[in-house]
């Protein structure tokens, strides 16, 4: 039986050198697949895996269910290439994957299993897996309530091949849940005052680094509120701001794509919403 886990890099290293797209496709379609099947015998004979156009969907819910969640995800991909053109990216070899759990306890067990040991595993209503064949992982729920996070976990999937900093890609993230999922930005008085007495020039570190989306108290749920208005007020111009994704690098948190794409410094972009202070990222 294959490893519910399996070594990636060295299925990749078994491919040959002369293969054509279709067959690199074939090939990792087939070992994906053997993937599955491996997962559905460990969780039990009641899932099973079922198929669309782009993607392998694990799962033992309905196939009423199966059916309409295929077709919001099949949508969705559609609609952040387009939304994010020239960003966003579907390129790769093989289909997607999504596995539905039917419990928390199999979910969390699950995420144990692809987290390094010893890691602290956040609560979390679904993930993107960026390591080894990329896949999302969901804890059974209502669609209604899964299409906000499908949103927001499919963009990762499609900026997975830029080295854009945390922020941004958060930012990216957040921003396509309210296009597409109608997750309005809220900011008031109250919101406001909590980013004033939060942030300064040591907190503001964490996220540029993207430490402050791990934590478990107040500052993740500010960091992604500060991504969010940070990017949504920079796609305003949109030619600039795809150059500035595409230009972005996490080694110095997309301070030179910023000069480069805007004219101005991260510090003057974080001052537009904070006021003035030492907001630039450090070397």
């Amino acid at each position: 039986m294959m490893n519910i886990k399996p070594d990636w890099d060295d299925l990749d290293n078994k491919v040959g050198n002369n293969l054509t797209r279709e067959e690199l496709d074939s090939y990792w379609t087939t070992e994906c697949k053997k993937w599955l099947d491996a997962v559905v015998i460990h969780y039990g004979s009641d899932y099973r895996v079922e198929e669309s156009d782009n993607y392998f969907i694990m799962s033992n819910e309905s196939s009423r269910y199966i059916e309409l969640f295929s077709a919001f995800i099949e949508k969705t991909l559609k609609r952040i290439i387009f939304t994010l053109k020239g960003m966003a990216s579907d390129e790769g070899y093989g289909k997607h994957v999504v596995m539905i759990f039917q419990n928390p306890d199999e979910y969390y067990d699950y995420l144990e299993m692809m987290y390094p040991e010893d890691s602290e595993i956040p609560f979390s209503s679904g993930v993107f897996i960026n390591q080894g064949y990329g896949h999302f992982v969901f804890p059974s729920q209502n669609i209604e309530m899964s299409e906000p996070i499908v949103v927001h976990e499919l963009t990762h999937s499609c900026l997975s091949h830029l080295p854009i900093p945390l922020w941004l890609n958060e930012g990216l993230a957040v921003l396509m849940e309210e296009v597409l999922a109608g997750q309005e930005l809220y900011i008031d008085k109250k919101s406001f005052q909590r980013h004033q007495q939060y942030w300064n020039n040591e907190t503001i570190q964490n996220f540029w680094s993207g430490d402050s989306f791990h934590s478990t108290d107040n500052s993740q749920r500010l960091s992604y509120h500060l991504a969010h208005i940070i990017v949504r007020n920079l796609s305003k111009g949109f030619s600039c701001f795809s150059s500035f994704v595409n230009q972005a690098n996490f080694e110095d948190a997309g301070s030179k794509a910023a000069k480069d794409n805007f004219g101005c410094s991260l510090n003057e972009i974080v001052e537009s919403f904070l006021g003035e202070g030492n907001w630039e990222p450090k070397a």
